[in-house]
């Protein structure tokens, strides 16, 4: 599979999009169909493996995931490694049909969206991301455990602060690099109608934002003890989507919103490729919802961004001629 572009060719049922989700996983350490591990591995097996071998720079590597007995494992050139290093040595990016759930969803589903994003551009982000799930939800058990517990959550406000200034930076940082790139991407797609994207912290900018998020936090402690829960931070985040200056959630097509997230996805490849490392772009179901001639566009355009693309399609009409493409036919989970 080593052409810039790879298409999984078959009928509906045969299994492609399973070979995507496998380079999916390897990609970003999840996969675009379930949260869970444990639902990517084979009905009746307790689990499974996922390996690749690719360039990266002048060397070749190996990628080895690895699930077994509700464990994962990772593994590079044979030996140990952490997320955030791996994810700096091979990353993707994914557009799936699903996805244009995230813009009309909760805002949860569109802070992950741009969570996604800002891991892609910078990988050392999985850090502070990870840290801040994990002190929100200890804040959580420490607000339900009673009053008594007041010390230990001064404690873990102040970490609180001083990781949520390191989120929200980077969040804004790397959302206002892709804002004139999804602009630009959205207008490649054959659209016309002027769009925007902007990422709303409640806390607002990051500058100045410690001394706000613990003013905040002191103001809104009692509120939290009535509720049980934590209600400031940038787990309130959202990322407004907009269209001829309206709030595209409510205002947009299907086939705008598809666009939309599709120019946010394409965004997010090329700051990536800027920042010296292009991951891999996915592409689930390529004309479900384009004609042939949008669908041959749009791969044209990724073959022009320096990525190697892996996609499915259930007809081979939406491959444009004359690219370096590899077609691999998908039949009762066989390839050809």
């Amino acid at each position: 599979m080593d052409a810039p572009i790879v298409a999984f060719v078959g009928p509906n049922g045969q299994g492609k999009t399973n070979l995507l989700e496998a380079v999916g996983v390897l990609g970003t350490l999840r996969s675009f169909r379930t949260t869970r591990p444990a639902e990517m591995v084979a009905w009746g097996r307790t689990g499974g493996i996922v390996e690749g071998v690719g360039a990266s720079g002048e060397m070749l590597r190996t990628w080895r995931w690895s699930f077994e007995d509700g464990v994962r494992k990772l593994q590079r050139d044979g030996k140990g490694a952490d997320p955030p290093s791996w994810i700096a040595s091979l990353r993707a990016t994914h557009f799936v049909p699903s996805d244009t759930l995230l813009l009309r969803g909760e805002p949860a589903l569109r802070r992950a969206l741009l969570d996604r994003a800002v891991l892609t551009v910078e990988p050392a982000y999985l850090g502070p991301v990870q840290e801040l799930r994990r002190l929100l939800q200890q804040k959580s058990a420490l607000l339900r455990s009673g009053r008594s517990a007041a010390h230990h959550l001064d404690v873990v406000d102040s970490r609180l602060v001083e990781v949520g200034v390191k989120v929200v930076a980077a969040r804004e940082r790397v959302a206002a690099d892709m804002s004139s790139l999804f602009h630009r991407f959205y207008k490649e797609a054959g659209a016309d109608e002027p769009v925007t994207v902007r990422y709303r912290s409640f806390l607002g900018p990051a500058e100045g934002l410690a001394a706000r998020f613990t003013a905040r936090l002191d103001d809104a402690r009692e509120r939290e003890w009535e509720l049980g829960r934590p209600l400031i931070g940038p787990h309130r985040d959202d990322l407004d989507f907009g269209l001829a200056g309206r709030p595209a959630r409510q205002f947009a097509s299907q086939g705008q919103v598809r666009s939309m997230v599709l120019a946010w996805k394409l965004a997010e490849l090329e700051a990536a490729r800027r920042g010296g490392e292009t991951p891999m772009f996915l592409l689930d179901d390529l004309g479900s919802e384009l004609d042939p001639e949008r669908s041959q566009k749009l791969v044209t355009l990724l073959g022009t961004l320096g990525a190697q693309v892996f996609l499915t399609t259930t007809d081979t009409r939406y491959l444009p001629a004359g690219l370096d493409l590899r077609q691999i036919r998908v039949q009762d989970g066989e390839v050809h």
